[in-house]
């Protein structure tokens, strides 16, 4: 057993290491962790299924059997910003497939058998964009809305890159109180790692932003934080399972704000500027940010042996850590539009809370097939008044379908699971900041189309000791 657990976390850290920023759904949460909590469109706080409840209620490790689970998904987003309205270009945002590890396990840890530890490497979530550079809007459509002479402006351009990454390591110890009741605790260590690279050229200038600049038609905005940097983070998940009847079992789980030490970026001339009052000064700039607090409860009902059905009801607290991000910077790097420095803003990204509906059943074919259907719907956390905030975090989707089989073969499992993550665009009204407008010729509607389509395919293979 030794042994196991060993190469298993070997194992995990390997994989941890190899895997990419994958864009994931309930804001940038993944619905589910694993094939088979993904197949039950994450409805899983009072069904747990194998040891990848360390993350989603720790209460389920005493009750899912000693066993090590390993899962591996191919995720394949559609990414889309869209500036067609300004007679711009359009793009679905680089690369297409990312991988998405999870590895977890849990057997006693007395003789009694009523106290279960275990834990594992989980990858959570993810948000990423890759896109090349395209045309905001030509300058020649700007030379004949100003009745300039040809060439007068130049082209709008943007590009963007984004990739976050989230890891949970969680050792978990569950206890079964009695036949009826468990509850469990896993201490959460975290791994985050941020990048962020934001720049639009010759955005054209009002006559009050044309004073500021010195007489100049044009201004370029930029936030380019350079390298990716890497944070370790901590919080707890507790979850609780009790059964009130045979037929029926009622679960829930709340995990706290993971807290992470800043984002530490170095930052050469002029790479933030024009950004939120940003002067362009050199140096090293910090973001704060931290992943939400959450909270699920669950009812899980078994008309039948081979029949389960779970519905869950979960809240992501996204307003306390992606509403606004504290940026700080060196001595003076900020102009507010007071005209005061500062040395630190708030960047706006306008993320609201979301309340997560989730609806999985499974179903047993056979004494070795079982088969899962789940569905998730979560309100996207931003909306049109966020759009010119989001450019590089399109975390939009809201409606999820999963499709998943698992087939047993003694103590060995095999799982697998398709996801499809249905379409969803906004546009921008609203959305320009108030001193862009004043600043340029931008108006507060930017027109921009923003959207989000995801489908991923994983496989599960599991182990029973």
């Amino acid at each position: 057993m030794r042994k196991i657990l060993v190469v298993s976390m070997v194992l995990a850290f390997l994989v941890a290491l190899a895997a990419g920023p994958a864009l994931a759904t309930n804001g940038y949460q993944l619905i589910g962790i694993g094939q088979i909590q993904k197949s039950m469109g994450g409805a899983v706080t009072a069904a747990p299924m194998d040891a990848m409840t360390a993350i989603t209620n720790p209460a389920g490790m005493s009750r899912v059997g000693k066993r090590a689970d390993f899962s591996m998904e191919m995720f394949l987003p559609d990414r889309k910003v869209d500036f067609s309205s300004n007679y711009g270009e359009s793009s679905f945002g680089g690369t297409h497939m990312y991988g998405v590890p999870a590895i977890g396990w849990t057997a006693p840890a007395n003789d009694a058998g009523d106290v279960y530890f275990g834990g594992g490497m989980y990858g959570t979530s993810g948000l990423g964009v890759d896109y090349e550079e395209l045309v905001v809007m030509p300058g020649s459509m700007l030379d004949m809305m100003t009745g300039s002479p040809s060439g007068t402006y130049s082209n709008v351009t943007f590009n963007g890159f984004s990739a976050v990454q989230f890891w949970k390591m969680a050792p978990t110890v569950a206890v079964n109180l009695n036949n009826k009741l468990s509850v469990g605790v896993a201490l959460n260590m975290d791994y985050q790692s941020v990048a962020i690279s934001e720049t639009i050229n010759n955005i054209p200038l009002s006559s009050e932003g044309s004073m500021m600049f010195g007489g100049a038609q044009s201004m370029d905005v930029k936030f380019d934080l350079g390298r990716p940097t890497s944070q370790m983070g901590f919080g707890a998940t507790v979850g609780v399972l009790y059964d009130p009847t045979d037929m029926i079992t009622l679960g829930a789980m709340y995990s706290t704000k993971q807290y992470f030490s800043e984002s530490e970026f170095r930052v050469g001339t002029g790479d933030v500027s024009n950004f939120m009052g940003a002067t362009g000064q050199a140096g090293t700039y910090k973001m704060d940010l931290d992943f939400p607090q959450q909270f699920a409860v669950g009812i899980a009902v078994k008309p039948t042996e081979r029949l389960i059905v779970d519905f869950d009801v979960k809240w992501i607290n996204w307003e306390s850590t992606h509403d606004k991000v504290k940026f700080t910077g060196p001595s003076n790097s900020f102009m507010t539009s007071s005209m005061m420095m500062t040395d630190s803003v708030d960047l706006e990204f306008g993320w609201e809370n979301q309340w997560v509906y989730a609806l999985g059943t499974r179903y047993k074919a056979t004494d070795k097939l079982t088969l899962s259907a789940g569905f998730n719907y979560a309100k996207s956390p931003i909306d049109e008044a966020d759009v010119f905030n989001n450019l590089v975090f399109p975390a939009v989707v809201e409606k999820h379908l999963a499709l998943g089989f698992d087939y047993a073969f003694d103590n060995w499992g095999f799982g697998m699971t398709f996801m499809k993550a249905f379409e969803k665009k906004l546009t921008g009204e609203g959305d320009v900041p108030t001193d862009m407008q004043k600043m340029t010729m931008f108006d507060a509607n930017s027109g921009i189309e923003i959207g989000l389509e995801e489908e991923s395919l994983g496989f599960q293979i599991s182990y029973r000791f």
